[in-house]
């Protein structure tokens, strides 16, 4: 799958690189990495990264693209596979539409699309290019793909992490990644989000003694001063590892009304659940939008019959 990716960039001088919204470390060390890879061993090529920023931004920031830069261009979407997931919808202008992934979802928007579920990050993927070609790589581009493998992993414990995995951080870290930045800046937390995990601690709610979750209207955000995001996605797993639990889910209220989820599993499969709610992701870590908290208990029944299923088959 390495030699199509080579030969679409090698084949494009103009390249924009797109990822999912409200971008987590992987989204944005995938996009950013390969940014600067490109640029470093294709120094004639225009090589632009595009999107809504976040708390994640030190890890680089995007760029200013014309629209008429993407004539006769090349568009690469990391992270994500779903178009109406896709930040920056103008990659719908480019010549070419090339999705490299690592859900387990089938593209929508590719022209062409590599897809690898095996590896725990889209971060990886890239980091792994780069090793296969024998690319040069600095620091500015082993520390974000270092970043964005360290945070898909759960800090190297999900099940997906592998020898391989291993093997790909050591590359990144023989080639310059900053392990103290990326560890200073996960682990140091504002006061405002240290009170929003204790507010989740103390207030989770527990559905039929399996699943424990959280239903948060827009106000939360408000109250501790945090992005949507953050109540959302960063806070999935203050209940997780809870004994006797099977699954966790979190309900986050937008703005506009949209219904964030974030949904967890300890060790079935649950991207069913998400995919039938339009959503998708990894096995065990998923999510989806929905538009009422009536949904909401929908998605904790489904999550239910789910256990109850396995554990009858069990």
């Amino acid at each position: 799958m390495y030699d199509i990716i080579k030969r679409l960039i090698e084949k494009y001088d103009k390249i924009i690189i797109h990822r999912h919204n409200n971008p987590d470390g992987d989204a944005l060390g995938s996009q950013l990495g390969l940014r600067g890879l490109i640029r470093l061993n294709y120094p004639n090529k225009l090589v632009y990264a595009v999107g809504d920023e976040n708390d994640y931004q030190h890890l680089g920031r995007m760029d200013t693209v014309d629209d008429d830069f993407y004539k006769d261009s090349l568009a690469i979407i990391l992270d994500v596979s779903i178009e109406r997931l896709v930040s920056d919808q103008r990659y719908k202008l480019s010549d070419h539409v090339l999705v490299i992934d690592h859900h387990l979802n089938a593209s929508d928007i590719a022209d062409t699309e590599i897809n690898d579920s095996t590896q725990i990050a889209c971060s990886q993927i890239i980091a792994n290019f780069a090793k296969i070609n024998d690319f040069k790589i600095d620091e500015t581009i082993a520390t974000p793909l270092f970043a964005g493998i360290t945070t898909d992993s759960g800090r190297f414990k999900y099940p997906l992490t592998s020898a391989k995995t291993f093997e790909i951080a050591a590359y990144l870290i023989q080639n310059g990644a900053d392990i103290r930045f990326v560890y200073e800046k996960l682990y140091t937390e504002t006061l405002n989000f240290k009170k929003l995990r204790g507010y989740f601690i103390n207030n989770f709610k527990v559905h039929n003694d399996k699943i424990a979750y959280m239903k948060n209207d827009k106000n939360v955000k408000f109250a501790f001063d945090v992005p949507t995001f953050t109540v959302s996605r960063a806070m999935v797993n203050q209940m997780a590892d809870i004994e006797g639990f099977e699954a966790w889910a979190n309900f986050t209220e937008d703005d506009d009304g949209t219904i964030f989820v974030e949904l967890r599993s300890k060790r079935l499969s649950i991207v069913e659940i998400a995919r039938k709610y339009g959503g998708g992701g990894h096995a065990l870590a998923c999510g989806c939008s929905i538009y009422s908290f009536d949904q909401a208990d929908e998605i904790l029944q489904d999550l239910y019959g789910l256990i109850e299923r396995s554990n009858l088959n069990g």
